[in-house]
C-alpha cells in the first residue's frame, strides 16, 4: 500500500459527487484509511497533505492539492499530438483574442473551442456567431485555446485505460446502440505515445459512421460514468502516485 490515507470531498456534509462516492466505495473495499473534507478545509490549508495522501474531489480540488504539495499540475490532455490522426478534423492552437477578432470581422466559420492549458476556465463549446462570445466575455484575450472543426457525433463513449489496457467502456451521450469501431479504439490506445498510467479516452461516432477521437481526459480526476468502484479507485491511485513520484 503506497498511500497512507485518502481524502474525499464532501459538500454540505454529503459526499461531493458520483465520482467521490465511487472512490469512497472503491477505497473502502481496498481497506484504505479514509477521511472527508469540505472545500474550505482544502483552500484554508487545514488538511495535513503529503505525497502519500490522495485527494479525491474533481479537477480543481486535486490541482489545488498538488499545488499545495509543490507538485507540478499536469496539463489537460485534450487531443494528444500522437493521436491527431484519430480526430478526423483539423485541430489547432489559438487564443481567445484571435477567435474574437475573427468572429467580429465576420471571417470565421463555426468552431469548437476549449481551454488549452486550464481545463476549468470554461467547458468546451461551439461558437457559431459573434453573440456566442458572450459566454466567454469574462476571460482574457491571452487565454490559450484548442480549436477544432465542428463535428456532430450521434454517440459518445468513454474508454477507461489503466496501464495501457482498456478496463471498461461507458456510454455517456447520444444513441447508446451505436458503438465506436473496436479496431479504431484499440489502435488509438496502442498509438498514444507517452500516455499517463490511467486516463479516459472519449470517442464518438458520426452520422456517416466514422469513429473519431473526441478527447483524452487525465485519470487523476476522471468522471467515473458507472465504472466499477474498485477499478476506479485503482485508476485514481495509479495516476496520483505517478504524478507525485510514488510509482
Amino acid at each position: 500500500m503506497k498511500l497512507k490515507r485518502v481524502y474525499i470531498k464532501r459538500a454540505g456534509g454529503e459526499i461531493g459527487s458520483e465520482a467521490c462516492y465511487a472512490a469512497w466505495k472503491g477505497f473502502s473495499a481496498k481497506g484504505y484509511p479514509l477521511d472527508f473534507f469540505e472545500w474550505d478545509e482544502l483552500t484554508g490549508r487545514h488538511l495535513p497533505l503529503s505525497r502519500d495522501t490522495l485527494v479525491v474531489g474533481g479537477t480543481v480540488a486535486v490541482q489545488l492539492a498538488l499545488k499545495q504539495l509543490g507538485v507540478a499540475v499536469p496539463l489537460p490532455l485534450n487531443i494528444p499530438e500522437s493521436l491527431t490522426a484519430f480526430a478526423g478534423r483539423q485541430v489547432w492552437p489559438t487564443t481567445l483574442g484571435e477567435v474574437r477578432r475573427q468572429f467580429m470581422s465576420g471571417s470565421s466559420q463555426p468552431v469548437f473551442v476549449k481551454p488549452l492549458a486550464l481545463a476549468k476556465e470554461f467547458a468546451g463549446l461551439v461558437l457559431s456567431k459573434p453573440d456566442d462570445l458572450k459566454r466567454v466575455q469574462h476571460l482574457d484575450d491571452e487565454l490559450p485555446l484548442q480549436a477544432a472543426e465542428v463535428v456532430v457525433f450521434v454517440s459518445e463513449w468513454r474508454y477507461f485505460v489503466l496501464r495501457g489496457v482498456v478496463v471498461e467502456a461507458a456510454h455517456y451521450k447520444g444513441d447508446c446502440f451505436i458503438h465506436p469501431d473496436a479496431v479504431t479504439v484499440r489502435r488509438a490506445v496502442a498509438e498514444y505515445a507517452a500516455a499517463p498510467v490511467a486516463y479516459g479516452l472519449d470517442l464518438g461516432v458520426t452520422a456517416d459512421g466514422r469513429t473519431l477521437l473526441i478527447e483524452a481526459n487525465d485519470g487523476f480526476a476522471l468522471g467515473c460514468y458507472g465504472l466499477d468502484a474498485v477499478v476506479y479507485a485503482e485508476m485514481l491511485e495509479a495516476r496520483w502516485c505517478e504524478i507525485v513520484g510514488l510509482s
